[in-house]
């Protein structure tokens, strides 16, 4: 079994300044910097102790997440370029479907499956999501983007790239090529903190 290994150098070569410039982690950098950041490395010796393949599968899960969350931030908003009722739903309905069954079915018809720590694991970052953004509990939005950001800086730039080219290639019609790029968006700047990858 190969784990991956954001070796401790690396860890120190993340730009933490340039992750305090994004919109959701700013005010957790703010408040105490210092520990916010301990937080993040936690989670990061955390997801580092997952096999190389589960993170594979991993990253493709998260990155469904991050553009079904566009989708649904959009419409909540009534952003002018959001989808309509049916296919603000259908996003969710689809994608939900993913994480509650722990599985994701392409429509090319490959199925991504996954291991049961890994979906225990995907039912306690869902519980996260849960109770920072529906059950209102207290210091649980900060935890979750203490778990989220350290998610994205594991899985790595090459891993979240190939996980965001396969989502567009078998999503886009579902979520349109309008928020595959949102969900891009989202996830570059926790790319654009990572250390370059060696050729």
């Amino acid at each position: 079994m190969k784990h991956v290994n954001l070796a401790e150098d690396a860890i120190m070569e993340i730009n933490w300044q340039s992750l305090a410039q994004i919109e959701e982690l700013k005010e957790y950098f703010e408040a105490d910097f210092c520990v916010f950041q301990e937080r993040i490395e936690y989670y990061i010796e955390e997801f580092q102790k997952i096999d190389e393949k589960d993170l594979d599968k991993l990253a493709i899960i998260r990155v469904l997440e991050v553009t079904n969350g566009c989708t649904q931030w959009a419409f909540r908003r009534k952003n002018e370029q959001c989808l309509s009722v049916e296919q603000t739903r259908e996003c969710m309905r689809v994608v939900i479907g993913f994480i509650k069954d722990k599985k994701v079915d392409l429509p090319s018809g490959r199925s991504i499956q996954f291991a049961l720590p890994i979906q225990k694991l995907m039912g306690e970052v869902r519980q996260l999501y849960l109770d920072a953004f529906k059950n209102n509990v207290q210091g649980a939005d900060q935890e979750f983007y203490e778990s989220s950001t350290a998610q994205f800086l594991v899985y790595g730039r090459q891993r979240l790239n190939t996980a965001m080219e396969l989502v567009k290639q078998e999503f886009e019609s579902l979520f349109t090529t309008y928020y595959i790029e949102k969900g891009r968006n989202y996830i570059v700047p926790y790319i654009e903190a990572l250390p370059p990858e060696n050729p």
